[in-house]
């Protein structure tokens, strides 16, 4: 008999827990969940470089070309009066490539011819015109 109680002792607890729940006003909504504590992975920003299948062409150093200018101005044309040097940047390293730098000689402004001789970087400077 002691066996029988407990059974129905279990009964009336799990009946009384069903009872409960039908006479609870309807169900609401389930609860968002709870904020997570764990924060959100760092956004990463990526720049693609170009990729060319093409070489690069080389280029002059227009200052280092200015330099070498002078110098030839100087020592092979004898030129004493020689004011600033400039020449054009971004020319390329190509035999047969032509471009004018500007001399000041004196009180005037002269364009001085370089030719690319070779592939290499030698060229050739002119006659300031």
């Amino acid at each position: 008999m002691r066996q029988r109680l407990l059974v129905l002792g279990l009964a009336v607890t799990v009946l009384a827990g069903v009872q409960a729940g039908c006479e609870s006003a309807p169900e609401s909504p389930a609860p968002p969940p709870a904020a997570s504590s764990v924060p959100p992975p760092p956004v990463t920003t990526t720049s693609a470089t170009p990729v060319s299948f093409s070489p690069q062409p080389k280029l002059f150093d227009h200052g280092a070309v200015a330099q070498g200018v002078r110098q030839v101005l100087t020592q092979s044309f004898e030129i004493t009066d020689l004011g600033a040097v400039v020449c054009p940047p971004g020319q390329p390293v190509r035999a047969g490539h032509t471009f004018d730098c500007q001399a000041q000689v004196g009180a005037e402004q002269r364009s001085v011819p370089i030719t690319v001789k070779t592939d290499e970087g030698e060229y050739e400077v002119g006659a300031p015109g």
